[in-house]
């Protein structure tokens, strides 16, 4: 009887998907794979010149089948393309949960990391779905995809349109909350799976992107070096311990000062979900947004909680506290006071000088203590515009 009640159950699951298919209305595809983006977007004018439009697709795989996500194109209300990624550039942007490259294994799940950008001036439609192509391939008796792709009984290629996502208002405006020149914005947005953009995390059951946004901020001296002497020294550092600005007018709605200094270039040690940040400060800065200041040394912080900050105000100094590996500060604004279970919002700086684009390599840099050589793109003055990811920059 168990035999029996098998294989009927067997025959339901390979037989039932073309029986579904064949009832299937024109504009409805069997996909074996589900798609939602964690949260709508907000635009954001880069110092590319750009529009961007950063958020996430969320995509399970329910089925018994691989199946290789090909090309994801962005379309707009009319069902026109307007950002398409695909092959190498989509596996670079794409984290797997159960998979490899682009190809989610059964069960297994990705986040595909969008950064659908416009030339400025050109107006972002209202609102974005995603169209997937795709193609499924039965498993082996190994466990492991058959050469050739499943053609039976549905289609081995397929494409949907789905994860429809509304455009949001635009980025929250704020001061830099540093002073001085050669800042450089690492792990910052948005075409790269950095360790802020890909900090995919689930919180009380939901999928939260906090960093979406989220720059570390390190300074370069006059020779473009990041450190002298003793990496594992923090007074190699000059800039370890400068002064933080407030970014906004706002009220201190969360803070922690407990946390000691990390050594630079070793793991952090002691880190708990309330010391990941180091000591740091969430500041309420109106319209439901909320600017997170990580990292800062220890006892440092010029305020408490319900204090009301003014803008340009220091409220503490640049540290090695928390998850961190040399000083910098963290600085990002988020939907919610908890600096884990809220979602990153765009910002923009009123004003900043851009140096140019990091084109030498990171380790170079970070860890042999090299100086960095600037490919000089988007120099210039910039204002209401957010820094990329390894841009160097001059504030006031």
């Amino acid at each position: 009887m168990r035999s029996f009640a098998m294989l009927a159950m067997t025959a339901l699951l390979l037989f039932a998907p073309a029986a579904l298919a064949q009832s299937l209305k024109p504009d409805e595809v069997f996909s074996s794979i589900a798609v939602r983006a964690i949260s709508d977007p907000n635009p954001v004018l880069g110092t590319d010149g750009r529009v961007h439009l950063a958020y996430e697709l969320f995509v399970t795989n329910p089925s018994r089948l691989f199946v290789s996500l090909d090309k994801v194109e962005a379309v707009d209300e009319a069902g026109q393309s307007r950002w398409t990624i695909e092959g190498d550039g989509l596996a670079a942007m794409t984290a797997m949960y159960g998979g490899e490259g682009r190809m989610l294994s059964p069960g297994g799940s990705a986040s595909v990391f969008m950064d659908v950008s416009f030339a400025d001036g050109e107006a972002p439609p209202p609102s974005v779905k995603a169209r997937i192509t795709a193609t499924r391939q039965a498993a082996g008796k190994d466990g492991k995809p058959m050469a050739q792709p499943a053609d039976a009984p549905l289609p081995s290629t397929f494409s949907f349109i789905g994860a429809a996502v509304t455009i949001g208002k635009p980025a929250v405006v704020v001061e830099p909350p540093l002073k001085g020149a050669g800042w450089m914005a690492l792990n910052g947005c948005c075409d790269a799976v950095t360790s802020h953009r890909g900090a995919v995390m689930a919180i009380n059951g939901r999928l939260r992107v906090p960093e979406r946004f989220a720059i570390d901020w390190i300074k370069l001296d006059d020779a473009g070096r990041v450190f002298t002497g003793d990496a594992s020294k923090l007074d190699s550092y000059a800039y370890y311990g400068t002064p933080i600005h407030a970014a906004a007018d706002g009220v201190v709605v969360n803070l922690y000062d407990e946390a000691d200094e990390q050594v630079p270039g070793m793991d952090a040690r002691g880190i708990t979900p309330e010391s990941i940040g180091g000591n740091m400060l969430v500041v309420d800065i109106g319209g439901g947004a909320y600017a997170f200041y990580a990292h800062l040394q220890r006892g440092s912080l010029k305020v408490k909680l319900g204090d009301r900050v003014k803008v340009g105000q220091v409220i503490g100094l640049l540290g090695n506290t928390g998850n961190t590996d040399a000083p910098h500060l963290h600085f990002h604004v988020m939907d919610g006071p908890s600096p884990l279970d809220a979602n990153g919002l765009p910002f923009v700086f009123t004003h900043f000088s851009s140096r140019g684009i990091l084109s030498s390599g990171l380790d170079d840099l970070l860890e042999k203590g090299k100086p960095a050589k600037i490919d000089p793109r988007f120099t210039g003055e910039h204002r209401n515009q957010l820094p990329l990811n390894n841009e160097v920059v001059d504030f006031d």
